[in-house]
């Protein structure tokens, strides 16, 4: 890959009420796939598809990530945590409110959901790079997806796309009625985005009263070009028992080595 550079938010903010009281102490996103939490594995697939700094959005009064990330920073790694300013609001979007005026003044930025982890690519990086080539001028964002079993609708975010073009999203529909969904299209949490979506990061009924960015996405939508890019690899998450233990069993039998070397695939 030959990528442009851009800067990366990964959120690590979330409370895990799902880990309670495990996710108490230690954050959801320290929890490790092979010897690396989880969070590291999200910073170096940014790393690696170009981004030129990593800022890690930590939850209030959260000490282990920073620390971690310190530590990163001190082996060499462009990345630094920030901790989540919840005059914003709450929600999903806290945290790219919370660097806004870092954001603004960047033509692109890449999103990644630090508990959330992509299996698989090869090279480690290529899906937000791909998403970064997509980011023509007329294009406001780029979201990943994968294809869910249908059963699963009611559990994710479902993209519908247009007509006329099956990589651009027409909308972005809240966990609906799995018989009225053409292609079960589940929302990855990696994105593309522009500045101008944090016009859109308020909080809204839909997302009762939190500050959603699929909804905002889905709003943009209806607006301007969004494109979909439908993802290779192996999406797993740590957020929940059930799908950490997936994830374990995902990583080992695809032999997954350590993070891949951070330039490896820029």
């Amino acid at each position: 890959m030959n990528t442009p550079p851009f800067p990366a938010v990964v959120t690590a903010a979330g409370a895990a009420t799902r880990f309670h009281p495990f996710s108490a102490v230690v954050p959801k996103e320290m929890l490790p796939l092979g010897h690396t939490p989880a969070v590291e594995h999200v910073i170096v697939e940014c790393l690696n598809a170009g981004a030129t700094e990593v800022i890690v959005v930590t939850r209030p009064g959260d000490q282990i990530i920073p620390a971690y990330v310190r530590s990163l920073r001190e082996d060499g790694l462009p990345v630094e945590a920030e901790e989540e300013d919840l005059s914003h609001g709450y929600g999903n979007a806290t945290p790219l409110l919370t660097v806004r005026d870092r954001l603004l003044v960047c033509e692109t930025f890449a999103v990644a959901f630090g508990d959330d982890i992509l299996l698989g690519e090869q090279p480690c990086g290529w899906n937000l790079a791909t998403m970064y080539d997509r980011m023509h001028r007329d294009v406001e964002a780029v979201i990943a997806a994968q294809r869910i079993h249908p059963s699963e609708t009611r559990s994710f975010g479902i993209i519908d796309t247009t007509p006329e073009h099956a990589e651009q999203v027409a909308a972005i529909r809240q966990r609906p009625d799995p018989q009225t969904v053409e292609e079960p299209l589940a929302v990855v949490s990696r994105l593309m985005l522009r500045p101008s979506i944090l016009d859109r990061l308020v909080p809204t009924e839909l997302a009762r009263g939190e500050v959603d960015l699929g909804i905002a996405v889905g709003q943009l939508a209806t607006e301007a070009n969004v494109g979909v890019h439908r993802i290779a690899g192996h999406w797993v998450t740590v957020g929940d028992p059930r799908h950490y233990l997936d994830a374990l069993q995902t990583y080992w039998h695809l032999d997954t080595t350590e993070p891949a070397t951070t330039g490896e695939g820029s």
